[in-house]
C-alpha cells in the first residue's frame, strides 16, 4: 500500500552552455536554505566537474555523466525516480539541471507522457538561463539555444551587467517572438532577480501541450516503475568535448599566459570550458571557467588531507583539437614540482 499522495515539485534550469545555470542554482539553494533539494546533475563529456561547483553539500545529487540530459538521462529517470521516491522523506523538491547542449522538450517526456510521475513529481517551471551577451551567436549557430528558448516558461535574460540597457530590451523583442508566452526577467550574478519558479501559470501547460508524447499502453499504478521501450534522441550541432586529468600541479603564471594566448589567437570555436585546478604552492582547490573570452579563477575549499590532489578540465565546443589544447596544458604545469617520497611498503 502507497502512503498518501506525493506531490514534489520540479524544476527544470536549461540554457546554453555557460550561461550560468550552475551560479543560478546556487543562488536559489542558498536563498532558500530551509528546503531540501534533491538535484539531478548532467554533463556533457568524459569528466564530470559539476558537482564540485554546487556549494550546497546536503542535498542528493544524482549526477550522470557521457551524453546530453536528454539521451543519456531518459534511459536512467525512471531508474532514479523510483530511487528518490524510496527516499521522499529526505527532500522537498527536485532540480535537474540539463547540460548546455539538452533539448529540454525531451527532458520532459517523463513528466508529461507518464501518468505515475506526473502525478507524484509535477513540473512547476523550466527556466531558460539565457546569456545576455552571447545569446544572439548561439541562436545564430546552434539550434539546441533556439528549443531551449522556445520551450521554457520563464526566461532568465542574465549577465545584463555586460550589456547596455538599450541592448537589453532588444533582447526581449528578440525573446518574445521567439517565445510569446515565456515570462522575461533581467538580472545577473550580483542581482539575481525574484523568480517565482512554482506559481501556477498557463503558459508551461499550454508550451508542454504543443508536443505530443506517446507512452506505452501499460502503464505501472505504483512505484518501482520500467522505463519505456522508446528513445528520445537528438543530434547536438557538431559539437564535441576534450577533458583533461593531471596528476601534477600547475604554475599559475604559466596557466594565466598560456590561456591568454589562446583566449586571444586560437579559441574559435570554444563555447564553453571549466574545470577543478590544483595549483602549485597553494592549499585550496580552484575553479577555472570561461565563457566567450572570458576566462577567471575562483579560490574554493581547501584540499582534504585525504583528498587526491589532481586537475579536471573539460573544454566543450566545435571541432576542438585535442594535441593544440594538451600542449597548452603541459606547457602550463609547474616545473619545480617534485612528487613526495613514499616509503616503501613493510
Amino acid at each position: 500500500m502507497e502512503h498518501q499522495t506525493l506531490h514534489i515539485p520540479v524544476t527544470i534550469l536549461t540554457g546554453f552552455l555557460g550561461a550560468g545555470k550552475t551560479t543560478f542554482l546556487n543562488h536559489l539553494l542558498k536563498k532558500n536554505a530551509d528546503k531540501r533539494y534533491a538535484i539531478i546533475e548532467n554533463e556533457f563529456g568524459e569528466q564530470g566537474v559539476d558537482n564540485d561547483l554546487i556549494v550546497t553539500p546536503d542535498e542528493t545529487i544524482v549526477e550522470l555523466n557521457n551524453g546530453c540530459l536528454c539521451c543519456t538521462l531518459n534511459d536512467n529517470l525512471y531508474d532514479i525516480l523510483n530511487e528518490l521516491y524510496e527516499r521522499r522523506d529526505e527532500f522537498d523538491e527536485i532540480i535537474i539541471e540539463a547540460t548546455g547542449v539538452a533539448d529540454p522538450t525531451g527532458l520532459a517526456e517523463p513528466f508529461i507522457a507518464h501518468p505515475l510521475v506526473k502525478k507524484h513529481f509535477p513540473i512547476t517551471s523550466i527556466i531558460c538561463i539565457i546569456d545576455a551577451e552571447l545569446v544572439e551567436d548561439h541562436l545564430e549557430e546552434t539550434e539546441e539555444a533556439r528549443r531551449q528558448i522556445s520551450f521554457s516558461d520563464i526566461l532568465f535574460i542574465n549577465k545584463t551587467d555586460l550589456v547596455t540597457s538599450a541592448y537589453s530590451q532588444s533582447l526581449i523583442d528578440k525573446l518574445r517572438a521567439l517565445n510569446p508566452l515565456g515570462h522575461i526577467v533581467l538580472g545577473n550574478k550580483n542581482d539575481f532577480p525574484e523568480i517565482d519558479y512554482k506559481r501556477n501559470n498557463d503558459a508551461l501547460e499550454k508550451m508542454l501541450l504543443k508536443h505530443e508524447y506517446h507512452h506505452e499502453d501499460t502503464v505501472a499504478e505504483h512505484f518501482p516503475i520500467d522505463k519505456p521501450g522508446g528513445h528520445h534522441h537528438h543530434d547536438h550541432t557538431d559539437l564535441n568535448s576534450q577533458s583533461f586529468v593531471f596528476d601534477q600541479p600547475f604554475d599559475f603564471q604559466r596557466l594565466s599566459l598560456q590561456l591568454s594566448v589562446y583566449f586571444s589567437f586560437q579559441s574559435s570555436g570554444l563555447y564553453r570550458m571549466k574545470g577543478i585546478v590544483w595549483l602549485d604552492q597553494e592549499d585550496h582547490r580552484y575553479v577555472l571557467q570561461s565563457v566567450g573570452k572570458r576566462y577567471d579563477f575562483t579560490k574554493k575549499d581547501a584540499w582534504g588531507l585525504d583528498q587526491k590532489k589532481q586537475s579536471v578540465l573539460v573544454f566543450i565546443g566545435k571541432n576542438l583539437q585535442r594535441t593544440g589544447l594538451e600542449r597548452i596544458l603541459q606547457n602550463s604545469l609547474s616545473p619545480n614540482f617534485k612528487k613526495p617520497n613514499l616509503k616503501p611498503s613493510e
